[in-house]
């Protein structure tokens, strides 16, 4: 676990507990722009592997850029897929920009930002994906013109307005197909340990005093079934999140939230997760259930 320790040089010598005033600040992003608006690779058996577009290499680029690092600099979690490689590498780009002098740990692959999806499940995603595709692409474009036709930018909008009511259907509907062939809860369950180690575990190993930012890139449908599992409380309201219209919908390109976990001078945690706006309590009990 030894990586895990982000401190380094004279300032560890002054510390003699670990866990204790510790910052972690997690940013979970979707991968920017693709090249090719397809979901699927073309043998349909898993995601598609196109790379990011120039405007997703710009736009990550710029994300970088709006935020102020915590004071230890960053480290990144990538899928075993290259376009999420591609989004962090310009994302610290941008990140590094105005702030030179913070300290970037290499880029590492977490194969759990991105699950391995039943075949059965992503065969009849696909199938109401391109179903529903036909539709939206002959609504925005009546003259006929052919999705591979279309620049990055149109055949996102038209992908992305096709799959929004499938991945609310399979989150929202305890009784459609896809719901039999891969229960939400699996995958929030899933998530739900890469969640727990990036945060309380996490942070016990760290220096006391450390601040450091993680990013983790990974792809749509990936955290949304752990955002709806019931486990998010609405700060403002009390609100329980168990909708995916709750939250506004699933993440577009480059969409993120942020869970941020401090702890006090005897290491005892405290998690507050934000997403478009708002801050939101975990419900540990909630989160227990899912980790066992």
């Amino acid at each position: 676990m030894g990586e895990e320790i982000i401190l380094n040089g004279p300032e560890q010598h002054k510390m003699n507990k670990l866990g204790a005033n510790v910052d972690v600040r997690n940013f979970w992003i979707r991968h920017a722009q693709k090249m090719s608006g397809e979901v699927a690779s073309s043998d349909k058996t898993t995601i598609s592997l196109s790379l990011i577009s120039e405007k997703g290499v710009i736009m990550s680029k710029n994300y970088g850029e709006t935020i102020t690092p915590k004071k230890h600099g960053a480290k990144s979690y990538v899928s075993k897929s290259d376009r999420t490689k591609q989004t962090a590498e310009n994302i610290l780009i941008g990140y590094q920009k105005n702030n030179p002098g913070v300290p970037i740990r290499p880029i590492k692959i977490n194969e759990k930002l991105l699950f391995d999806m039943p075949k059965d499940f992503l065969r009849l995603y696909l199938q109401k994906f391109e179903e529903q595709r036909k539709i939206v692409l002959s609504e925005m474009f009546p003259d006929g013109t052919e999705f591979s036709k279309l620049s990055p930018d149109d055949q996102e909008k038209v992908a992305e307005a096709a799959e929004e009511p499938i991945i609310r259907e399979w989150l929202d509907n305890d009784n459609c197909e896809l719901q039999k062939l891969y229960p939400t809860i699996e995958a929030a369950k899933q998530f739900a340990k890469l969640f727990n180690k990036r945060h309380e575990f996490f942070a016990k190993k760290l220096y006391s005093g450390s601040e450091v930012d993680l990013f983790h890139l990974t792809h749509k449908s990936m955290t949304e079934p752990f955002l709806v599992s019931g486990v998010l409380i609405k700060k403002s309201n009390g609100e329980r999140i168990t909708k995916l219209n709750q939250i506004g919908g699933s993440l577009s390109t480059l969409g993120d939230w942020q869970s941020e976990v401090t702890t006090d001078s005897i290491g005892k945690p405290q998690v507050v997760v934000r997403l478009r706006g708002e801050e939101y309590d975990v419900d540990s009990a909630v989160l227990e259930n899912l980790l066992k």
